[in-house]
């Protein structure tokens, strides 16, 4: 059995573990986009990986985990996409959604078009946008039905840039590892901006070992004008 097989099927338990649909086929589409990242990888850092195999927890299955089971609202947008997580494998999980995914670097933006076009996924838009510059843009802002948020940066630079994107009722969803809810402080601040704690809740990655959350906001008034500051761009790095 080659490694190809063997993660297919890997991923493939592991998405019914999380109760998605067609969960073959969308583990076949997954590591497809992983062959091509890994080929990319060689000559773009894009992400610490290696192989199929630490792709299929790390990124595959830690991207789908928090969201499984649950209807998202379109348009959804994935803020600092990177190397495409989470965007990609929500796309190819939800078709009939509407993904755009944020990122300001050429390079990446460069691959994510690519994998799109190559992989025909046809409900994703690459955007080449900091989060900050779409945060104050009338194109972009308060337009978003879910926004998604992972290791970009720390819980209030998060909120600064994802909750102004957001329209009345939208939700925010940051990816996060050891923290299991907000402070006091944070919550203070996700009121400022127009939004209020849905849940902050605990997510069982499939084989993945360490802690996972993940913290719901919903968007329950407008966000001041001066917000995002224009000293919130990103940081891509671990959050939580």
């Amino acid at each position: 059995m080659t490694e190809r097989t063997q993660v297919v099927a890997k991923l493939t338990a592991g998405l019914n573990l999380l109760k998605f649909e067609r969960s073959s086929s969308l583990a076949d589409h997954l590591v497809r986009f992983g062959e091509l990242l890994l080929v990319e990888n060689e000559s773009t850092n894009l992400v610490g990986a290696k192989s199929l195999e630490d792709l299929l927890a790390a990124h595959f299955l830690d991207s789908l985990a928090p969201v499984s089971g649950t209807a998202l609202s379109s348009p959804i947008i994935d803020v600092g996409s990177g190397a495409g997580f989470p965007g990609i494998p929500v796309a190819m999980a939800y078709p009939e959604g509407r993904v755009t995914l944020f990122e300001p670097r050429a390079k990446r933006v460069e691959f994510l078009r690519k994998a799109v076009r190559e992989l025909g996924i046809e409900n994703v838009e690459v955007e080449k946008v900091t989060a900050e510059t779409s945060g104050r843009s009338d194109a972009w802002r308060g337009i978003a039905g879910t926004v998604l948020i992972r290791a970009l940066a720390g819980p209030v630079q998060a909120l600064e840039m994802g909750l102004p994107l957001l329209r009345a009722g939208g939700i925010l969803i940051l990816y996060l590892g050891r923290l299991s809810e907000p402070d006091q402080g944070q919550r203070e601040f996700a009121s400022l901006l127009g939004a209020e704690l849905v849940k902050a809740t605990p997510v069982d990655v499939p084989y993945l070992e360490g802690a996972r959350h993940a913290w719901w906001f919903r968007k329950i008034a407008e966000t001041p004008a001066e917000y995002p500051r224009r000293a919130a761009g990103p940081a891509k790095k671990p959050s939580g």
